[in-house]
């Protein structure tokens, strides 16, 4: 059972969120128009910003001795990690920008960004999921999305919703964290990303 915790904690890491939801965006809505060498460009940027970044500074931070683990189970060792993680969603934010990217895509990076800061201050006193964020925050973003584009993949709310089932088991068997942990961190991220999606219905009317 552990095994298959630790299987699902990898692959729907916080780190990847914001790839996957480029992804799906590229994939499902009308920017599947796009060349694919733009694309690709397009998801290097994103993978750069907010994969390999906050991921090498992780990696220093454990062969250095200030983080534990890769993990950061200790919450103290998780302030520079949400930072980088921060600015990597602003940079992000500014490269997609510069790329002439939608408005509605460019809000989801900054609810992203929001619920991280938020996090980043609960965290100095009580422990918050960081995967139930990024997995509360990718069903937030769909739906956003879905909302302003008026789509409706009920089979992508169906699959992420199970996904975020078991993402959050993952995390209470792997005891990284309580289920209130688990629960709050999915509000959080859920009501940031999909809330940010109203700024492109804002933006479109004062436009």
């Amino acid at each position: 059972m552990k095994l298959f915790a630790n299987i699902i904690s990898t692959a729907f890491h916080p780190l990847l969120m914001v790839t996957y939801g480029t992804i799906l965006a590229l994939s499902f809505t009308y920017l599947a128009i796009f060349p694919m060498m733009l694309k690709l460009y397009l998801l290097a940027g994103v993978v750069l910003c907010t994969v390999l970044i906050p991921s090498v500074v992780v990696y220093l931070m454990v062969k250095s001795g200030a983080a534990g683990d890769l993990d950061l189970t200790d919450r103290r060792e998780r302030v520079i990690p949400y930072l980088m993680f921060i600015t990597g969603n602003m940079l992000c934010f500014f490269y997609l920008s510069k790329m002439q990217m939608p408005v509605w895509a460019l809000t989801m990076f900054t609810g992203a960004s929001v619920a991280l800061f938020i996090a980043l201050l609960i965290n100095f006193v009580w422990k918050i999921s960081a995967h139930a964020i990024g997995i509360g925050g990718l069903l937030g973003a769909i739906m956003g999305v879905a909302h302003s584009q008026l789509m409706n993949p009920y089979w992508l709310f169906i699959a992420v919703f199970i996904v975020a089932g078991l993402v959050g088991t993952s995390r209470i068997i792997l005891e990284k964290h309580t289920p209130m942990q688990v629960y709050a961190g999915f509000v959080l991220g859920f009501l940031c990303t999909f809330g940010a999606s109203f700024m492109n219905i804002i933006y479109l009317l004062i436009h």
